[in-house]
């Protein structure tokens, strides 16, 4: 693995090239969270796949950044009638910190690092934190079975669901195009020649 000079918990400066990127990427991600399968208190969307490339590309402190102002754009695009909810911008914040703490400065991501970071989002924060979410908005008893009565269904759902994302995620950030637009966007970034 080369070694980086820039530290991953700098905010550099982007490029223009590198600001298209992000754009285009902030589309693919209020378009995959439109493009999500929803049940009653459960969701099944696909908006990891442009978290995971921002993650890749722009490291955690622009990942974190952005998945903040894209759960608030996403909420003022497309209210629910929930309403907002500070707790979900935080689990969005908390994944992406997490996703790029496993993708970014990564020519080759493993099977086993894709496999440790997306089973720790989905156990602390899909699991977790978006059952507290959800448990704190619509109970008005706040007791572990109520907390269970939330967790169960996601539980089952995303241990269904973590080999098909897991899968997804390492095809993704491991395929050719991905390379490819790396060395040539970022490239100067992460202080390669």
């Amino acid at each position: 693995m080369e070694h980086f000079t820039r530290s991953k918990w700098q905010l550099p400066l982007l490029n223009t090239r590198q600001l298209v990127v992000l754009a285009l990427l902030m589309a693919l991600s209020i378009v995959l969270g439109r493009l999500s399968f929803s049940l009653p208190l459960l969701q099944i969307g696909f908006t990891f796949i442009a978290t995971s490339l921002i993650a890749k590309w722009y490291g955690p402190l622009w990942s974190m950044l952005i998945a903040a102002v894209m759960d608030v754009l996403k909420f003022f695009l497309f209210p629910t009638g929930a309403g907002f909810f500070l707790g979900f911008t935080v689990s969005a914040i908390l994944a992406a910190l997490i996703y790029a703490n496993g993708y970014y400065q990564q020519d080759h991501v493993s099977w086993l690092r894709v496999i440790i970071t997306v089973s720790l989002v989905i156990f602390i924060v899909n699991v977790g934190l978006n059952s507290l979410w959800l448990n704190m908005m619509y109970s008005r008893i706040h007791s572990w079975q109520t907390f269970v009565s939330f967790i169960t269904p996601r539980l089952v759902k995303n241990v269904l669901f973590l080999p098909v994302q897991v899968g997804m995620t390492y095809y993704l950030l491991n395929n050719d195009l991905v390379k490819r637009v790396t060395q040539q966007f970022f490239s100067e970034k992460r202080g390669e020649q």
